[in-house]
Formats: C-alpha cells, sequence, structure tokens
C-alpha cells in the first residue's frame, strides 16, 4: 500500500519529506527544519554539509502549478528570491505531483541568467522511489491511515495506539501464547535492526533431559577467526560454558530436531550459542588436593565449580580458583586424550593470593597427581599432563613467580600494600630486584645510578685531590631516605650506602681553581665511575662494620622480566 499523496495533508506532506531527508544525508550533516510556513524566509529545510548548503521548499500541490494557477506560481517564485538572500549552493522544490514539461520549465527559468544556484525540483516520482528504499518510512505513514480504520473497528491496539504501553501488552500477550508450546522448552523473541533473534531457553534444569533437542550445524570455517574450529569442539563436543558464535558465512545448514513446533524456515544470519546461567552445577565447592611422592597430601586448593558440561564427545568440567581457572575435557572414548586448560589471571590480587595461585599452577605444570572432590565427595583422580608443557612456559612461570615473590617482600619491607600490577615495565622490574636484594641483605650495582654529584665543604684533602685530578678514589654516600619509584609509587626502603671503589669527577679543574681561590664551599662536583660500572648500592645496617672491599655486587637475574602479570600464564596440554 502506497501514500494517497492527492489525499494528505500540507503538515502531512512535510512530515514524509522532512523524514526522507533526514535519512538521505550523513551523520555529519547539519538538517534543520524551520517551523512556520510562510514566515520560514524561504527555507523549509535546510541542510549544511562539508561546506555546502542545500534549501527545500516543500510545497503541497498535488495537482500541479499549471500556468493557470497564477498564485501557485507567484508562491513558488516568491519562495526562491527570499532563499538566494541565505546564498544556498542548491535549491529545491519538492511537490507531490508528476510535473508537466510547462512546470518543470518554470521551475528551472527561475534562476535564468545565473550560474548559482543550481536549481533541481523533485516530484511525485522521486518521493515513490525513495520510500521503497525506505520501506519502515513508507509502512510508518501508511499506518497512519490504517489507524484511523482501525479506530472505525475498535482495533486500537494492533496499531499500538496506546504507545509502548501497547507495546508491553502485544508482546506480553504474544510471550504468554510461546510459553505455552511446551511443557519443557520456551523461544525468547527479540527483533533486533531489521532481524529476528530466536533464542531457545528451557524452563527447567532437565529440559534436555525430558525433552532433548538435536540440532546439526553444517559449517565452513575456511577463511574464520583462529580459534573458531577449536572452539566449536569444545562447545559442541563437551558442552563447555562459554559463548560460541558461528557467523553466516560459516553456516552452511542448520537443523533442529526437536518438538514439532520446533522448525526453522528461511536464511540463517548467525548461530549463536550460549551457556545457561545459572550454569550446571555452578556455586559448588571442590576441593583440588595434590599429593607428593610418597602418596601423601602435598597441597590443598579450595574453589567451586563455574559449570558441568557434556557434549557429543564427553565431560567438561570448569573450575574457578583464586586466580586460577582449570578446564578439563574428558572424552568418553578412552583412546582420546583428556584436555586441561589452565589459566591465571593475578588482576586485583594481592601478592600471598597471586603466590597461591603460581602455586597452584606450577603443581598443574609439574604433572603432580590430584584428587578432586566435589561436595566432599571424590570425582575424579589422575595425573595432570605436565610434560606437554614447552620450556618456554616454565621459564615463563619462573619469571613470572620470581617478579611476585620480590614484590611481596618488597611491600612486607615498605609496609606498603596493594594489588598485583597488571603489568610492569622493565624498568620497574629491574628496580623490584634491586630493592629485594637490598632488603635481603646483598650490594647491588645499580645500572640507573652512573654518576653522583656532591656539594663541597670548601675543605682541601689528599682523597679529594686524587679524584678532583684525575686519579680516582674510593666515595661513598649514605641516603638516608632512599625511595624506589614503582607503578607511580613511591615505596620507602630506608637509609641505603652509595658506594663505588673508583671514581673520578667529570669536571674536576673547576674544583681545583675554586679551592686554590678559596671559595670552594657550596661548590658542586659530578662523581662518575671511572671503569664505567654503575655505583653499587646496600642497605645501612646498625652497627655495619663493613669491609667495602668484599663488597661484590649481586647478580640482577637469574631470570629476566616478566612484563605482563596479569595474564602472563596461559597454557592447553594434552593427557591421559
Amino acid at each position: 500500500m502506497a501514500i494517497e499523496w492527492d489525499h494528505i495533508t500540507q503538515p502531512r506532506f512535510d512530515r514524509i519529506v522532512e523524514a526522507l531527508v533526514h535519512r538521505l544525508y550523513a551523520e555529519g550533516a547539519e538538517v534543520e527544519v524551520m517551523n512556520g510556513r510562510g514566515g520560514d524566509g524561504g527555507i523549509d529545510i535546510k541542510v549544511t554539509a562539508d561546506g555546502r548548503v542545500w534549501i527545500y521548499q516543500l510545497k503541497y500541490f498535488p495537482d500541479g502549478f499549471p500556468s493557470s494557477h497564477k498564485g501557485r506560481r507567484s508562491s513558488i517564485k516568491g519562495s526562491f528570491k527570499r532563499a538566494l538572500e541565505h546564498d544556498p549552493d542548491d535549491w529545491v522544490l519538492v511537490v507531490p505531483c508528476a510535473l508537466t514539461p510547462s512546470e518543470r520549465a518554470f521551475v528551472k527559468g527561475l534562476g535564468e541568467g545565473a550560474e548559482h544556484p543550481r536549481i533541481r525540483v523533485l516530484d511525485r516520482a522521486w518521493l515513490d522511489d525513495k520510500l521503497a528504499q525506505h520501506a519502515d518510512l513508507d509502512a510508518s505513514f501508511v499506518r497512519d491511515d490504517l489507524r484511523e480504520a482501525a479506530r472505525d473497528y475498535r482495533a486500537e491496539l494492533a496499531f499500538l495506539e496506546g504507545g509502548t504501553d501497547d507495546v508491553v501488552q502485544r508482546v506480553g500477550a504474544l510471550g504468554r501464547r510461546i510459553d505455552r508450546l511446551d511443557l519443557h522448552w520456551s523461544i525468547d523473541v527479540a527483533y533486533r535492526n531489521g532481524a529476528v533473534v530466536q533464542t531457545l531457553r528451557p524452563k527447567h534444569p532437565r529440559a534436555h533431559e525430558v525433552s532433548p533437542i538435536y540440532f546439526t550445524v553444517r559449517s565452513n570455517l575456511r577463511g574464520a577467526e583462529p580459534g573458531l574450529a577449536a572452539a566449536v569442539r569444545r562447545v559442541v563436543g563437551f558442552g563447555t560454558a562459554e559463548e560460541l558464535l558461528l557467523p553466516a558465512s560459516a553456516v552452511q545448514e542448520l537443523s533442529l530436531h526437536g518438538p514439532e513446533w520446533l522448525r526453522i524456515d528461511g536464511g540463517i544470519a548467525e548461530v549463536r550459542m550460549t551457556p545457561l546461567s545459572p550454569a550446571p552445577g555452578e556455586g559448588r565447592r571442590v576441593e583440588l588436593v595434590f599429593l607428593n611422592g610418597s602418596g601423601n597430601v602435598g597441597a590443598v586448593y579450595e574453589g567451586t565449580v563455574r559449570a558441568l558440561g557434556k557434549g557429543r564427545l564427553g565431560r567438561s568440567l570448569d573450575l574457578q580458583f583464586t586466580g586460577c581457572r582449570i578446564t578439563i575435557c574428558h572424552a568418553d572414548d578412552a583412546s582420546v586424550k583428556t584436555t586441561v586448560n589452565c589459566a591465571i589471571d593475578l588482576t586485583g590480587l594481592s601478592c600471598g593470593d597471586a603466590l597461591q595461585a603460581l602455586d597452584l599452577y606450577g603443581h598443574v605444570m609439574e604433572g603432580s597427581v590430584f584428587r578432586l572432590r566435589l561436595n566432599g565427595s571424590e570425582m575424579a583422580s589422575g595425573r595432570f599432563p605436565g610434560a606437554e608443557f614447552s620450556r618456554a612456559d616454565y621459564e615463563r612461570h619462573a619469571r613470572l613467580r620470581l617478579t611476585v615473590e620480590d614484590l611481596h617482600i618488597v611491600q612486607q619491607h615498605t609496609r606498603h600494600h596493594f594489588a598485583v600490577p597488571s603489568e610492569l615495565r622493565p624498568a620497574d622490574w629491574m628496580l623490584l630486584r634491586i630493592a629485594r636484594l637490598l632488603i635481603e641483605g646483598h650490594c647491588v650495582a645499580n645500572p640507573f645510578l652512573t654518576s653522583l654529584t656532591m656539594e663541597l665543604n670548601g675543605e682541601d684533602s689528599p682523597v679529594l685531590r686524587s679524584i678532583l685530578l684525575g686519579n680516582g678514589a674510593a666515595n661513598r654516600a649514605l641516603l638516608t631516605n632512599f625511595t624506589l619509584p614503582f607503578d607511580n609509587r613511591e615505596l620507602p626502603l630506608g637509609a641505603v650506602h652509595v658506594y663505588h671503589p673508583h671514581v673520578q669527577a667529570a669536571d674536576g679543574e673547576q674544583a681545583l681553581e675554586a679551592l686554590a681561590a678559596g671559595r670552594a664551599a657550596g661548590h658542586k662536583v659530578t662523581l662518575r665511575p671511572a671503569d664505567g660500572e654503575p655505583y653499587r648500592l646496600y642497605l645501612n645496617r646498625p652497627g655495619d662494620t663493613t669491609d667495602l672491599s668484599t663488597l661484590t655486587p649481586t647478580p640482577l637475574e637469574p631470570s629476566g622480566p616478566a612484563s605482563s602479570l596479569a595474564n602472563d600464564a596461559t597454557d592447553r596440554a594434552s593427557g591421559t
């Protein structure tokens, strides 16, 4: 049903054209609709985009403006002249009729003798074409005509006369009818951006057992995102509690087998599988018990079940511990290896909890023997497939654990406690290592400290002259309030000695001249190690009698920096 242009009013005509103009221009354009016909200054709609201006003039002349209608032609001409005062690039006349050659020539002749503005006329054919391209607009305005008929037949609700209240009432009534289709299943229906989304929903936790629904998806995963094939195997094969989205490009065919009312007709935009909420078994308490070489309990970790799943190939168990998530997929076929996914997320954890998560992860990597208890009853036992982890996995875990240990010791010493940061820069890692070694009584070379500035008190000495003359000498200073800059914090370590066995003055000549002139007091001298090695640090201890000649720097290694802390250990392994 099309709009009957001959039987609408000027205001309704204006509304239709205004709606179309809004659709025609990109989001960055400015569309202004002027209020008050006649006093609009020659503008009904003004559009500005990229420095160009369009002025639309709307004239509701359903039977045109032939030469016999002097008043109509005069009205069009007057609107055009007033529009010229705004210097438009385009002037557009919109009318709801099919123009005769004479009428079209009249409009084009309005700008005779001038190159500016460009004149266009849009008639009924243009309006019908644009409304066909925007079918929702056409349906919306046609609906107004049907609404009047609905009032006559007392069917206002069908046309949502009451606005959103009627929407709720209509959708609620439809939902109640859908719920009566089956004792065990229902369908949630949503309309999003022109697509109807159907979500199959169980009415109770045992719906899949009492009234099973089977589906077959023929898919082509070529060119799909990496990991999609593995995700399909986990979700479909083992029922893991994760969302699976198959794009339309991957779905070749989808068939459902279940209640008679359940069928799919038409094209499939995409297939989205979402886990139940709450998931089967969610929240139940579990204990993961690791046994030592003697078969005795070595460690016990308490956690909760995220989900218990079942698929075509076997079962899955998704467990959550502090900072660690373990997903086990066990196939019904004994010849198929059980797979284990262990992932660490230290975000927001204290150092103690982070170390606990790393310990659990370490047991999995080592291939420890375990027992799994669910609500106090043994559910499974075996050995984790530690042999499947690579050398890089072990090294990454060792780096991560060392970094968290460093942070834990520094926090205890400084009494400044905070969550493990999600990331560390290499410089932060190095400063953290230096701080821990200092706290534990080691001497450490600080690669960031390559020079030291001292202020002379005016007194001369052989050691000072040796340094200033470039011969070099040992130098030690005490920094009474040494702080560690770490992750936008200042962590107080206390008094620290700065020492180097052989330093030279970078500007010794000026200092010597100041000494000779008796004005050395307050003069600043920059000291740099003669051999290029950085200064050494060690923490001040009460009654310290350290023999400086024995101060050998402790290496910062054994391992390199762990740049990412929060999610640095996620591995998949296979085994029996």
